[in-house]
């Protein structure tokens, strides 16, 4: 009788440590995950923050661009007239002005 309840005792302090062991795991299963999501936003989020930043750099690259272009049209326009109104003959004195004239953008 002392046997079987030794064996008895034995047994049930087993499957009490199975547990425990199984509950741990679990516990560690879940907090392995949970890191590894962090791990996985973080990376998101540096993605994002470059992508954006990339963004930034090309949008102002652009209007860079746009500013260039709208310059060189101006420069052509005054050009242009400077050389109408010397193709009309009108004096120098009369375009100096506009010749000298720098376009700022």
């Amino acid at each position: 009788m002392e046997r079987d309840e030794f064996q008895r005792i034995i047994q049930t302090q087993k499957q009490e440590r199975d547990i425990e062991l199984k509950l741990e795991k679990e516990k560690e299963d879940l907090l392995k995950k949970h890191a590894e999501e962090l791990r996985k936003q973080i990376a998101l989020n540096e993605e994002l923050k470059k992508q954006a930043e990339r963004d930034r750099l090309e949008e102002g690259k652009k209007i860079k661009d746009n500013l260039v272009n709208h310059k060189q049209l101006l420069e052509n326009i005054k050009s242009k007239k400077l050389d109408d109104l010397k193709s009309l003959s009108i004096k120098e004195k009369y375009t100096s002005e506009l010749a000298r004239k720098k376009i700022v953008i």
